[in-house]
């Protein structure tokens, strides 16, 4: 009996002595975070820690991370799960202004007393290895230590999936957190009972656990405001160098890939349905061609990208290869129904087999560009706009379709690819089994 009192009482002692560090920035509405390093852990260098992320289960998500700005952090996200009474918590690592991939490596347990409750979801978390992880590292021992934050507002998530598809968050920042003045203790869950060295009511922090604090849109990595968008404002620092090259090759993947899908693919592909001259067919042929080069110039920046960002797994680039994979049967297909044609005047397979396939990739393709911005954390104006362009260009190419097969069926059949630049067979007559625009 005495020694389970005295176990008890030393429990309660260590539990006490426990002290955590409090950060609640004033853009995050009412989000806060705290911070535990266990006694035995600096002396060490290594262990535990303890973090607890808290905030309106309104928030679509909550995201901490180690580090100064994305790339190389170490993330924490938290979001509602599918039955809404508890959270998910989605350990990733952030690889630049993309959205972090999830970290099978991390070593964290949800503790006791996370869960939601009065509106408020609530994240206690122990973390094994947040000494060390890859692609950064931290001391925890550190007085000023490196961490942002970021807060998604919308819809609930609503899910159990730790990898699932995040948006680009609605306000972030960084601070940071003095680590000697949020030891102390060994309790295995420090927030059942905890002692708040600092808080940060409405983000006014005490400077001697919380310096350099900033949040806002246009949050920097150290602590002073920046201009420009959120997600460049994430990644400033050292390797400016590095990330504006990796910038700069975002946007010439995203451009060149745009007008192949969005331009010159359709419209090669209405070339054959609206022209009408000797050697058309050679034109689209050489206008596909065109836009196929383009698109694989993309396709290469875009691996390049995709490897450096360790971003091959997701569904963009997945789709990316596939499309621009089979877009390599397209003149095979094209060519050899055009031999067929000049043999036989008649349409074949292979041309129906080039149309509908060529029409099912530009499809994809475009659809896979409005998954690209998502992955590069676009703006949500960038999204309309290349939503609406892209609306605007299907229209224009489904009632040039409907047009011309109206008149070509009122005309009593097509004219055949005979006045497109095809060359029918000596003798053949005319030439109305020929397929007018069967080349996309």
């Amino acid at each position: 009996m005495k020694v389970s009192l005295l176990a008890r009482a030393l429990g309660f002692a260590s539990l006490v002595s426990a002290q955590t560090a409090k950060f609640c920035p004033p853009e995050g509405g009412q989000v806060c975070y705290s911070v535990n390093v266990p006694s035995n852990t600096p002396s060490s260098g290594t262990g535990d820690i303890f973090f607890q992320i808290q905030g309106p289960s309104s928030k679509q998500w909550i995201g901490l991370g180690q580090g100064g700005r994305m790339t190389g952090a170490n993330i924490f996200i938290i979001y509602p799960d599918a039955g809404g009474k508890n959270v998910t918590l989605s350990p990733r690592l952030g690889k630049g202004n993309y959205q972090p991939n999830f970290d099978t490596d991390a070593k964290v347990t949800l503790l006791d007393g996370s869960g939601i409750a009065n509106g408020i979801m609530t994240a206690n978390v122990r973390c094994s290895n947040c000494d060390s992880w890859n692609g950064g590292s931290m001391d925890l021992k550190s007085s000023s230590s490196s961490w942002i934050w970021a807060v998604k507002d919308g819809s609930s998530l609503d899910t159990n999936d730790q990898s699932a598809n995040l948006q680009q968050h609605s306000v972030q920042g960084a601070f940071k957190f003095d680590l000697t003045k949020a030891s102390g203790g060994n309790s295995l869950n420090p927030f059942q009972d905890a002692t708040a060295t600092s808080t940060a009511a409405g983000g006014a922090a005490p400077t001697s656990a919380v310096s350099g604090a900033n949040s806002g849109p246009n949050a920097s990595s150290d602590g002073s405001s920046s201009s420009g968008s959120s997600s460049e404002g994430d990644d400033s620092g050292s390797s400016g160098g590095s990330k504006a090259m990796e910038h700069r090759m975002v946007i010439a993947h995203g451009v060149l890939m745009s007008l192949a899908f969005l331009i010159f693919f359709p419209l090669g592909a209405l070339t054959i349905r609206l022209l009408s001259f000797a050697g058309t067919v050679w034109v689209h042929a050489g206008a596909q061609v065109f836009a196929y080069s383009m698109a694989l110039a993309a396709f290469g920046i875009g691996i390049w990208i995709a490897v450096n960002t360790q971003q091959l797994n997701n569904a963009h680039p997945i789709i990316g290869i596939t499309v621009l994979s089979l877009l390599t049967l397209q003149p095979l297909l094209g060519l050899t129904h055009h031999i067929h044609y000049v043999r036989t005047s008649r349409r074949t397979l292979w041309a129906t087999a080039h149309v509908w396939l060529g029409r099912a990739l530009i499809t994809l393709g475009i659809i896979n560009g409005g998954l690209g911005l998502q992955l590069s954390d676009n703006t949500r104006s960038g999204e309309i706009v290349y939503g609406v362009v892209a609306g605007i260009v299907a229209l224009v190419y489904v009632a040039v379709l409907v047009v011309v097969g109206r008149k070509e069926k009122s005309e009593g059949g097509s004219r055949g690819e005979k006045g497109k630049g095809e060359s029918s067979p000596a003798g053949s007559g005319d030439d109305r089994n020929g397929e007018r625009g069967r080349i996309v």
